[in-house]
């Protein structure tokens, strides 16, 4: 029924993941141990992925920005989606740390503007410390111990970093707030069917 051309198309299949029409390789989904995507080209100019794991290393296909996206997208958002959140929380800035997963607390920040080719994603949860090479350069040292030499200055890095926090800071404040207005109101409704039970 199948030509032999069927059983590598299943393997790929199996090792793969449709999303927002394009393939995605599994290995390129995200979790809470992915520390870093960085831009780097293969042997035919093309913009690809050094991601970097607790455990593990690779390179993806897509280009940094382009990854982030898919992962948002496979996650139920997008990368649009999450810079306008944090747009409205800290304001107009294109270089704003993003939410990945709230409930994780899983937040990530460019180094450069998303759309610059040279842009370098971080995990902040990842990271241990940071240190100064030069003016332009800095040593990040993530929670594994592994260490890595990046073309950002210390200062940049340290802003990013704070504006990470203060995003989780009033996204946390925020939700608070909702939890407690939510409370409030089956408070209410429970006193209104007391009542209605009440009168029957």
């Amino acid at each position: 029924m199948y030509g032999p051309w069927y059983i590598p198309f299943l393997f790929r299949l199996k090792h793969k993941v449709y999303k927002g029409g394009i393939w995605m390789h599994k290995k390129d989904i995200m979790s809470s141990e992915t520390m870093l995507y960085m831009p780097v080209y293969d042997s035919f100019g093309n913009l690809c992925t050094r991601v970097m794991e607790k455990n593990n290393e690779y390179i993806s296909k897509l280009a940094p920005t382009k990854l982030m996206d898919y992962n948002l997208r496979y996650y139920g958002s997008s990368l649009r989606g999450a810079f306008d959140g944090s747009k409205m929380i800290l304001g107009k800035l294109n270089k704003n740390p993003i939410v990945v997963d709230e409930r994780g607390n899983i937040l990530w920040f460019p180094s450069k503007s998303p759309l610059h080719p040279e842009c370098i994603w971080f995990a902040v949860h990842q990271i241990d410390e940071y240190i100064t090479v030069d003016k332009k350069r800095t040593k990040v040292t993530f929670t594994n111990g592994q260490e890595i030499i990046v073309d950002v200055s210390v200062k940049t890095i340290e802003y990013r970093i704070q504006r990470a926090f203060l995003l989780k800071y009033r996204l946390e404040r925020r939700t608070k707030h909702l939890l407690v207005q939510y409370d409030r109101v089956k408070i209410f409704q429970r006193f209104a069917l007391d009542m209605l039970e009440d009168e029957t």
